[in-house]
């Protein structure tokens, strides 16, 4: 489809993205939507004292989503052989990125610390269940999932996410919880770090029950 990017970008962003337009997905969405990630990567962490090198200069953010493209395409790749590539996927999620640009708002600037914690966890709540919509939005009009595959495939990956996401900023959530971080080193993201660690172990029974579905499902196929 011979469209601009930004009016593509936007309807994608706006759930109304056609078949015609996820198949048009390529390189030049790719590259756009990496610029994005690196961008988002480097807002996430610009104030944060506890980050690294590589979080300030947005890296970890570039390297999570070619990991995270990756473990999205080695689930839905057997469900429709024919509809994804890797190349395709990875295009799809670097431009979810976006609305990450929330991140980067100083929030703890004009609020307490409390307060900017608070602001933080919504945050991170909205841009988690938009981009998951998103993912649902995608396969279910380009992979055309039914709605039963649908939920498998969009629940299925999420322990491993959210393992992934707590372990990029394990320092924050270690001290966090155990109680033994100073006043000083105190960060406006504590909160969110802390909801991504109890996520990540309220999602792991729900992951396991998604992948049996799933071998379910692929079995189902073979024989059929």
């Amino acid at each position: 489809m011979n469209d601009s990017l930004p009016r593509f970008w936007l309807r994608l962003l706006t759930f109304r993205a056609t078949q015609d337009d996820y198949a048009s997905l390529g390189p030049r969405h790719a590259l756009a939507g990496l610029a994005a990630c690196w961008v988002v990567g480097m807002g996430r962490y610009w104030d944060d004292p506890r980050a690294s090198l590589l979080q300030h200069l947005g890296a970890g953010s570039v390297v999570y989503v070619f990991v995270l493209s990756a473990l999205l395409w080695c689930v839905v790749k057997p469900l429709e052989p024919l509809l994804f590539s890797y190349a395709r996927v990875l295009a799809f999620i670097t431009m979810t990125a976006p609305p990450a640009i929330l991140y980067a708002v100083p929030v703890e600037k004009w609020m307490t610390l409390q307060e900017a914690n608070h602001m933080n966890l919504r945050f991170l709540l909205l841009v988690a269940a938009w981009r998951v919509a998103l993912w649902v939005h995608y396969l279910r009009v380009w992979g055309r999932f039914s709605p039963g595959t649908l939920v498998v495939a969009a629940t299925m990956p999420l322990a491993v996410i959210f393992w992934a996401l707590t372990s990029l900023n394990l320092q924050h959530v270690v001290v966090n919880i155990m109680g033994g971080i100073r006043e000083a080193d105190k960060s406006s993201q504590d909160a969110a770090w802390s909801w991504l660690f109890t996520m990540t172990l309220l999602s792991v029974p729900v992951s396991v029950a998604s992948a049996l579905t799933w071998l379910l499902i692929l079995a189902r196929d073979r024989n059929n």
